[in-house]
């Protein structure tokens, strides 16, 4: 059996000479199974990052509830230098979205592109 990686460095030739072999026995329900795959993890996905927002949540309540309890305290005299801070802060947090959304894009364009070979 060849792994994913064989697959994917194939020419399309080779893969169109596999795909008329008709010596090769495909079961009826092989796309129900391949869809039934691939809505599995994206299912695990959703739900494994709502339970990571809801921890991140509470954790960011008890966080927050703890310094409640202090006196609010200026730390910047400065307002310039406060928003030089706050934009920096903006900045990590953007490039860490943008990591994610990348992340997200490439896994995306793997999936489209083992369906498409599938549904071919």
């Amino acid at each position: 059996m060849k792994s994913l990686k064989d697959i994917e460095n194939m020419s399309l030739e080779h893969l169109e000479a596999v795909s008329l072999d008709e010596t090769i026995v495909v079961p009826e329900d092989l796309m129900q199974k391949i869809q039934e795959s691939l809505s599995r993890p994206a299912k695990r996905r959703v739900w494994m990052a709502g339970a990571a927002a809801s921890i991140i949540l509470l954790a960011g309540l008890g966080f927050g509830t703890a310094r409640w309890q202090d006196e609010p305290k200026d730390t910047f005299d400065d307002p310039y230098l406060a928003y030089a801070e706050l934009e920096k802060a903006f900045a990590i947090m953007s490039d860490g979205i943008r990591k994610g959304v990348s992340m997200a894009e490439e896994s995306e364009a793997i999936i489209v592109r083992t369906t498409s070979v599938f549904s071919e």
